[in-house]
Order: C-alpha cells, then sequence, then structure tokens
C-alpha cells in the first residue's frame, strides 16, 4: 500500500471484521464469493480488520482505498473449540503492518481467571502494544473475559476486561454487546463500559441472526428483515450509550446482500451518533 489512513479512529466508525476463518470459524466457505462479499461490505465501511490472506488479496484487487483504516490480525493461533483455543500466538508480527503500509494491528485477547494461560496471553499483548507505539501505529484491541469454554456477556465481566487492556495501553478497543434486556437496560449497560476506559470503545457484531425458515420467498424476505432489524435495534442502543462504533463482519458478509447490510449499518452507526451527540451522550 503506498498510502494510509492513521491518526486517532474518528468516530463514529464502522470497522468491518474479517479474521475469522483464521481461526477456524468458517464463515463462507467459498474463498471467491467470501472475498466478494468483503469488497461489496467496504464501500460503506470506514476500514477493515482481517488475517493476512484476505487483506492482501483485498489490497491488490483495489477493493481497499486510502480513506480505509487497515488493522492487520496479529495472533491467531487459539483455533475455535481446540484444546488450545486460549494459546493465542502471534501469526503476524507488527512490523510487517508497518512494512506494508497499515494504519495498525488487531490483537485478541482472553482474559480467563481460571487458566494460567492468561499471564503470557496479558504479557504478550504488553509487548505487542510497545512494538505498535514504536512503529506509530494504531492498535485495535480486542479484550473477552472467557469463562467456561465462551465469551462472558455480563456487564462486570465486558467492563472487568476492558480496564485491563485498556490500563495495560491499548489505544482502542473492540468488546461485546453486554447480554441484557434491549433498551434503556442495555444503553446503561453500554454507558458503563464506555466511561470505564478513556479510548474509544468499538462493539463487536458476533454471528448473524439466522432468520427462521420459511418457504415462500415472501416470507423468507420478511423472516430476513427481522434479523437485520435486530440488529439495526442493538446499534442503536450502543450509539445511544457512546459507543466509537461498530466491528463488524459475520452480520455483514453471511447477508444475502452484503452492500445493502453494510450501508444499513453504517446508517445506523451515524443516525445514533447523531442523536447522542443531540442528547449529550456522545461526544461532539
Amino acid at each position: 500500500m503506498t498510502s494510509v489512513q492513521r491518526g486517532p479512529l474518528e468516530a463514529p466508525a464502522v470497522i468491518l471484521a474479517a479474521d475469522h476463518r483464521a481461526r477456524g470459524v468458517i464463515t463462507v466457505e467459498g474463498y471467491v464469493s467470501y472475498l466478494a462479499a468483503l469488497r461489496a461490505a467496504l464501500e460503506f465501511c470506514d476500514g477493515i480488520l482481517a488475517s493476512s490472506q484476505p487483506m492482501r488479496d483485498l489490497v491488490d484487487s483495489g477493493a481497499i482505498e486510502p480513506r480505509h483504516r487497515t488493522y492487520l490480525s496479529v495472533n491467531r493461533t487459539g483455533l475455535a473449540a481446540s484444546a488450545f483455543e486460549l494459546d493465542d500466538r502471534l501469526v503476524a508480527t507488527v512490523e510487517r503492518a508497518a512494512t506494508e503500509g497499515f494504519t495498525g494491528i488487531k490483537h485478541m485477547t482472553r482474559i480467563d481467571m481460571a487458566d494460567p494461560i492468561t499471564a503470557p496471553a496479558l504479557e504478550l499483548l504488553g509487548k505487542v502494544l510497545e512494538s505498535a507505539r514504536s512503529f506509530g501505529l494504531d492498535a485495535l484491541v480486542e479484550s473477552l473475559s472467557w469463562s467456561d469454554g465462551r465469551v462472558a456477556r455480563d456487564t462486570d465481566s465486558i467492563v472487568f476486561a476492558a480496564i485491563v487492556a485498556h490500563d495495560l495501553g491499548a489505544p482502542v478497543l473492540k468488546v461485546p454487546v453486554p447480554d441484557v434486556a434491549p433498551g434503556a437496560a442495555r444503553v446503561d449497560a453500554v454507558a458503563r463500559i464506555v466511561a470505564s476506559v478513556g479510548v474509544p470503545v468499538l462493539f463487536l457484531g458476533g454471528p448473524r441472526r439466522a432468520p427462521a425458515d420459511r418457504s415462500r420467498d415472501e416470507a423468507r424476505d420478511e423472516a430476513r428483515d427481522e434479523a437485520r432489524d435486530e440488529v439495526l435495534d442493538e446499534i442503536a442502543d450502543v450509539m445511544a450509550g457512546g459507543a466509537a462504533g461498530l466491528a463488524v463482519g459475520r452480520v455483514i458478509f453471511q447477508d444475502p446482500d452484503p452492500a445493502t447490510m453494510a450501508r444499513l449499518v453504517a446508517q445506523a452507526v451515524r443516525d445514533g451518533a447523531r442523536r447522542g451527540r443531540a442528547a449529550g451522550t456522545v461526544p461532539a
């Protein structure tokens, strides 16, 4: 890449997440179809976080433009559902991200208070953050509390993991949407998470909401729209709580029409930010 989007993340932002396959979460099996969905979605996104091969192919195809923020996903050895899932070692380096002209790196840290492997995982995070600072790169850190083999999505656990990564020096965070009732309760939970740190917080999208299995075309379209509406309602709550935006992948590129879904997500993020500024919950 000859030009790159550098400097602090500007909110509101939609970052397309495309690093699931590298850790064994086979979101879209056909690679050509996968790249086509990512290319279609990128038109409406502010950036992308991706593993090495998809990032390279998207750059080479011209789908990534100078306006896009680019985060190279650097630790992917913890394959989903494996015996070594928490052993997330480096598969790419900060130096490589700098050499290839990317905005920064994306690093995932899972904190399991019952597993001693968490200590070296946090040590690795500290080293990666130090390296990113030395190269002048941004670092998007996905910090997760992990319990009984899965992400803990209660608000206390999300706050805990966010604070740990933040206080180790993470300049941008990616965290789950808290698992609380939609509406005021979810807005308040998001606001609590955002207030616990002093950096931009992006909320992750998670798996695509599967529409109900219906036979007729009209019924299938209705089910698809219901699944989309659930995502958009969640985005409205997240933005009302003060989020800097979304880091979202599967709900976009697994949608039957990735470009349309990306446009809807981007519009919801921007509309939510405007309402939040008007209400005083989002900085102007």
